[in-house]
């Protein structure tokens, strides 16, 4: 979504919603996706826009995209203890009445963002957030144009981005015009939802412009591929033509050069600061990798600051520290962090953060609760114990053990040494150090 900070802030209610949301706006307001859709609003501002029938939908830099219109009575239902929280209003999408800047952009290869209007009428339609696979070009009609839609929109599985897969989307168009084939190629917002409605929505995408689905009759082996692209095994090159297959080289690189987060977690005191700042003067020694390190307590005095200890701003600061390490990890850099990240949805929203372009693996420093008591260098435990620090974890608030840890550790057992000699086996035997 285009953003403008000069946009003057509309006095009607607003909302950003989330990004598949935003990006099934996009597709209303291009006469593709349904024009009528429900928005999660805070109660806050539910008699706002049940006065006034509308509700201005802004990007994630306060931006004004569109606005419900319309709006079907907002006011929910008042619990019976009083509380408010989300609900959901529905309405009709509109384009917004207030101007766009013409400085706004559209983002990488927005000349490929066509409007639809049936000018490719008889062509089949490839239809992808992926790169384009060989059995989808062999389903085609081999005689009649073909129009590769390149899907952008948040992912419900890791990939390429748009861009990376516009531009070998781009190449492959130009090997098959240089080959006679009349192909064309255009960019559509739109999410990927991970079950059948991907489906659907191909369909309707490539009828909005006069086309007709491409469906395969299989489908490339993903597992496979990325076997390949780890170097576990022999890649599948015939399932995918030159400019795709670099696409996917390019996302998923060699361990060796691909960014990752090394993320430590565990119960204060357990030793877990110690050992990740012991991984990190390793790894920066070795030289093989560029390494930051964001260290729990350093970052809530920095990145941090102002943030409670109520699970809410727990749980910002995990998808804080999360979200840094993820574009660190995204340049190909080595991030390893060691916050206490007490609660499993958190870590799993960080994994995933990271794992749409990086690798991620999870440390889980075992120290028994007693063991971590004892030592109580600053004397946190025997506060908390005392009543003085509330929401404590391991002592007033609850720790949840992963079941997911790539590592296990538990420095009441080893040296500092000797789990940070733990961790470098796991990078090398898994290829991240050559």
């Amino acid at each position: 979504m285009p953003a403008n900070d000069s946009t003057p802030v509309p006095e009607l209610p607003t909302v950003t919603p989330g990004a598949v949301t935003l990006t099934e706006i996009e597709l209303a307001l291009l006469g593709i996706g349904p024009a009528t859709m429900s928005i999660d609003i805070p109660a806050g501002i539910g008699e706002r826009v049940e006065q006034s029938g509308r509700l201005v939908l802004t990007d994630p830099e306060g931006a004004p995209v569109a606005e419900l219109a319309d709006i079907q009575p907002a006011r929910p239902p008042v619990p019976a203890d009083g509380s408010t929280g989300e609900f959901a209003v529905t309405g009709r999408v509109v384009r917004t009445g207030i101007p766009a800047s013409t400085t706004d952009s559209d983002g990488p290869y927005s000349w490929l963002r066509l409007p639809p209007s049936g000018q490719f009428e008889g062509a089949s339609a490839v239809v992808s957030h992926d790169p384009i696979d060989a059995y989808a070009l062999q389903a085609a009609d081999p005689h009649g144009p073909l129009l590769l839609v390149v899907l952008d929109g948040p992912r419900a599985r890791p990939g390429p981005d748009a861009p990376t897969v516009a531009r070998a989307t781009l190449a492959l168009r130009d090997q098959l015009r240089e080959q006679g084939r009349h192909a064309d190629a255009v960019l559509v917002p739109a999410p990927q939802y991970g079950d059948e409605r991907d489906e659907h929505l191909a369909e309707t995408i490539a009828r909005a412009y006069g086309a007709r689905l491409v469906r395969p009759a299989r489908r490339p082996d993903l597992a496979a591929l990325f076997a390949g692209l780890d170097g576990r095994a022999v890649p599948p090159v015939d399932e995918w033509p030159e400019p795709s297959l670099h696409a996917w080289q390019r996302w998923r690189p060699p361990r060796r050069d691909r960014g990752l987060v090394v993320f430590f977690t565990g119960l204060s005191g357990s030793g877990k600061s110690t050992v990740a700042r012991a991984v990190t003067d390793h790894l920066a020694e070795d030289g093989r990798r560029r390494v930051t390190l964001l260290d729990g307590d350093v970052v809530r005095r920095n990145l941090s600051a102002g943030l409670g200890f109520s699970r809410a701003d727990r749980d910002r600061n995990i998808e804080r520290i999360g979200y840094v390490a993820a574009e660190i990890a995204r340049h190909g850099g080595t991030a390893v962090c060691a916050p206490i990240a007490p609660f499993a949805a958190t870590r799993a929203r960080v994994r995933q953060m990271v794992e749409a372009h990086a690798d991620f693996l999870l440390i889980y420093v075992a120290t028994p609760l007693a063991e971590c008591e004892r030592r109580d260098r600053k004397g946190l435990y025997a506060r908390a114990r005392a009543g003085e620090i509330a929401d404590f974890t391991g002592i007033s608030s609850p720790y949840e053990a992963p079941e997911d840890a790539e590592l296990v550790v538990d420095t009441s057992d080893l040296t500092i040494e000797q789990a940070r000699d733990a961790v470098i086996g796991l990078l090398t035997n898994g290829g991240w150090l050559d």
